[in-house]
């Protein structure tokens, strides 16, 4: 029996021990790190569209240089390079890369080679054009035909060897994907390892607009408060519900 009776309406002193979810603290463990390695993942990319960022500033501001003055076979990046080209379209082996939405309308980018007078042949990217209203049918091409003076920027398309399984038969080809390489062999020609983009109002060239980064640094960082803030909130989470910390705590600060 007991020895006081004020014992049996005595309150339960809180579990001295702590306690948790085995399950959902294995869950923890393994969803935690991911999430602060994506956040750290999303900081280094925001800091590598920076550094390019930085270098498209310098680009820009430095004139354009021939074609025949870059070695395009050292290995190293030109993308960004602006450059001048001196010649003719070849509008015989024009390319319709598919899916290619502007400004919210969805349609083609025109790639077509072009002819430098140095005897260079360089792929072009002539802009944006609009699909038409059926699948069957692809939009009209218009192509200078004199002689032409254009000016624009080096861009290097990681290898995608979809442009050559999934193109189209015929000309113009449409493609799935920029593929420099594949779609010079396409066409049976020798060209320059980089797509030249058009600056937009140059002769034959539609609509067009080059973003320098598919995304801003700031957007990446954005993401990467986000994957933080999840795994804040996940600790919390397990701390509130998933243990008995709050006891634990009140436990030690009320000892027995």
């Amino acid at each position: 029996m007991p020895s006081d009776a004020s014992d049996l309406t005595r309150p339960e002193l809180p579990d001295p021990r702590f306690r948790c979810n085995l399950k959902f603290a294995v869950l923890v463990v393994a969803v935690f790190p991911l999430l602060v390695s994506l956040g750290f993942w999303q900081l280094a990319r925001a800091a590598t569209k920076e550094q390019a960022l930085a270098t498209f500033a310098l680009q820009r501001s430095a004139p354009p240089l021939p074609l025949s003055a870059l070695d395009l076979s050292d290995g190293s990046s030109l993308t960004g390079r602006r450059v001048e080209l001196r010649g003719r379209y070849l509008p015989a082996k024009a390319f319709l890369l598919d899916n290619r939405v502007f400004r919210g309308r969805v349609g083609y980018e025109l790639l077509m080679p072009f002819a430098d007078d140095s005897g260079q042949i360089a792929l072009v990217n002539r802009g944006w054009l609009l699909a038409p209203s059926t699948r069957d049918k692809l939009p009209a091409i218009e192509t200078p035909a004199e002689a032409l003076v254009l000016q624009g920027r080096l861009y290097r398309s990681v290898t995608r060897t979809a442009a050559a399984l999934y193109a189209s038969a015929g000309w113009p080809s449409v493609v799935q994907a920029m593929d420099v390489d594949a779609l010079a062999a396409q066409a049976g020609l020798q060209a320059a390892p980089y797509l030249v983009l058009l600056d937009p109002g140059q002769p034959g060239v539609t609509e067009a607009d080059w973003p320098q980064v598919n995304m801003s640094p700031a957007r990446h960082q954005a993401y990467a408060l986000q994957w933080f803030l999840l795994a804040v909130g996940l600790l919390v989470v397990f701390a509130v519900g998933g243990t008995n910390l709050r006891q634990w705590l009140a436990a030690r600060a009320h000892p027995r």
